[in-house]
């Protein structure tokens, strides 16, 4: 039997890497963009008819695009870093997360939860483990979450490694923390306001979310191993769907990277803002 909410996932996803929005692609299949919306919502399924040539403008097949065969295995562009023996990322926890646990210390609890976005190899979702939190970890990479679990292991601490694409993720649960560190230039701007809602929606009076993003700058080169499918943020974007919350900390940055192998510069804002009640 078809699931259209996995099929809706895999159309959105394959249209993102093509670099079209929802309106781009229904003008190729002359459809509505509502069209569109629903399939990715798992509403609908595309008529027969018009599947040939969804496959084509998405350069897959009808049956990838319908049962996902062999679809999981590159969903994420770090698939071949993260299936490394080493740690693409490192094991030492971000600034930004040791910025939040020492915020959120003093009133951590054996029901303190956490949600990481985008967890990558685990460092950041491990870190808080330790820190007391009770910790779930969405990552799209499956070599990914072999890391984090394999990193559990080792340091002894309890992770739930969730294996989901965070764009259209159904949340179960509130959460005291809603975590992310880089992950969230894979929304596309049309999306944005509707993801950020979730996440302040699901957390709970009195807790924190907790970004890092992309900021794209003029005068600093896109990244080499920047993707098609992630989206810069403008300077002041962060702190917009903030603007009804208190702001623990935000602000901008310019560091050096070499994750490609090439060094380079990333501009960076981040927010840590608490909910209100």
């Amino acid at each position: 039997m078809l699931n259209s909410s996995e099929i809706g996932q895999r159309i959105a996803l394959l249209r993102r890497e093509k670099g079209y929005t929802q309106e781009a692609l229904a003008t190729l299949l002359h459809v509505t963009g509502q069209a569109v919306s629903k399939w990715e919502n798992g509403n609908a399924i595309p008529d027969t008819t018009l599947l040939p040539v969804l496959a084509e403008v998405m350069e897959t097949s009808i049956d990838r695009l319908l049962t996902g065969n062999d679809f999981t295995k590159m969903l994420s562009p770090y698939d071949r870093q993260y299936d490394k023996l080493a740690y693409y990322w490192g094991l030492n926890p971000s600034l930004l997360a040791e910025k939040v646990a020492s915020i959120i210390q003093h009133d951590l609890t054996k029901e303190s939860n956490l949600l990481d976005l985008g967890s990558g190899e685990g460092r950041d979702a491990i870190y808080f483990a330790k820190c007391g939190f009770v910790v779930d970890a969405i990552e799209i990479s499956q070599p990914g979450i072999k890391k984090i679990e394999q990193f559990s292991q080792v340091t002894g601490v309890s992770v739930n490694a969730i294996h989901a694409n965070m764009i259209g993720y159904e949340f179960t649960r509130d959460y005291k923390v809603i975590y992310s560190m880089g992950a969230l230039q894979f929304l596309p701007p049309e999306e944005r306001q509707k993801h950020f809602a979730t996440y302040k929606g699901h957390t709970c009076v009195g807790g924190v979310n907790a970004h890092l993003v992309f900021v794209e700058k003029p005068f600093i080169a896109v990244a080499p191993d920047w993707e098609k499918n992630e989206f810069f943020y403008r300077s002041g974007d962060l702190a917009s769907y903030y603007h009804d919350w208190e702001i623990i900390q935000c602000g901008e940055a310019i560091f050096a990277c070499d994750s490609s192998n090439i060094v380079h510069r990333h501009a960076v804002s981040f927010i840590i803002a608490k909910k209100p009640g």
